[in-house]
This record gives structure tokens, C-alpha cells and sequence, in this order.
């Protein structure tokens, strides 16, 4: 595993969010995050980057070495990476996900749109939509 790969997976698993969840929001494949943490895929292009921090909601100093341990020179060592991942999360997100198509008026659950209200009333907001599967999360500290 290398620098980057190794980032990836320590902010993914802060997040708490599974390989296909990250790849979910950042519109990657679980192939290529799994390549990625592995350090089989070893320079990431700028727009993989910048997609997977956004999705991992990174701030500022957290980006900036994400981005550093991406490019190929050896520009950050061992002891600032240490530094960083002791850095605290303001806030932790969960997630969840929802097939839509299995709610129907006839199973006697409601429809999906009764099943995403119950869910907002919960603290959940919703992501997006992708192939009739909700993509939900929510702040822990608000749940």
C-alpha cells in the first residue's frame, strides 16, 4: 500500500463507509477505490482526487495532504501523515441506502416517497438517487 492508499482507506474508515459506499458517492467504481487502497493504481488523476475528498468531506488540511500524498514526489513524510490522521473529526456522518423499487402501496409498507419522509424525520437527508437506490446519511451527533 502506498501513502495515498493508505489516506484513502484511514478516511473512508473514519467516515464509515464501506468500499462500494465511498465509490457510491464519488461516482467511482468499488474496483477502482479497491486499486486505489491497495496502491495498485498508484497516480490518481487530479479529478479522481478531487471527487473522493469531496465525498469523504475532507477539510482543508486534510484535502491539502490527500492531494500532496497523490502526486508522485515525496513531498510529505511518515510523521505529518501520523499528525493528520490524529486530527479530530468535528462531526461523523452514518449512511444508508434504500432500494425503492421494493416499496409499494401493495406490500402494505407505504411508498417510497412515506419511506424517505420517515427517514427525514429521523435526521436523514437524501443524496441522491441512482437506479431506484436512495443514498441517505446523517450527522451522528444530530441523530
Amino acid at each position: 500500500m502506498n501513502r495515498f492508499g493508505s489516506l484513502l482507506q484511514l478516511y473512508r474508515a473514519e467516515e464509515g463507509m464501506t468500499q462500494q459506499q465511498l465509490a457510491d458517492f464519488s461516482a467511482m467504481s468499488v474496483r477502482a477505490i479497491r486499486d486505489l487502497e491497495r496502491g495498485r493504481a498508484e497516480r490518481p488523476r487530479r479529478d479522481t482526487v478531487r471527487m473522493l475528498a469531496d465525498a469523504l468531506r475532507l477539510k482543508a488540511d486534510r484535502r491539502e495532504a490527500f492531494e500532496r500524498a497523490a502526486r508522485p514526489c515525496p513531498d510529505i513524510d511518515r510523521s505529518e501523515l501520523m499528525d493528520l490522521q490524529l486530527v479530530p473529526r468535528e462531526s461523523e456522518y452514518e449512511y444508508a441506502t434504500m432500494l425503492l423499487e421494493s416499496l409499494s402501496t401493495d406490500s402494505g409498507d407505504g411508498d417510497w416517497a412515506d419511506a424517505l419522509n420517515d427517514m427525514a424525520k429521523q435526521n436523514w437527508r437524501l443524496v441522491t438517487v441512482d437506479r431506484g437506490v436512495a443514498f441517505l446519511e446523517r450527522r451522528l451527533d444530530q441523530a
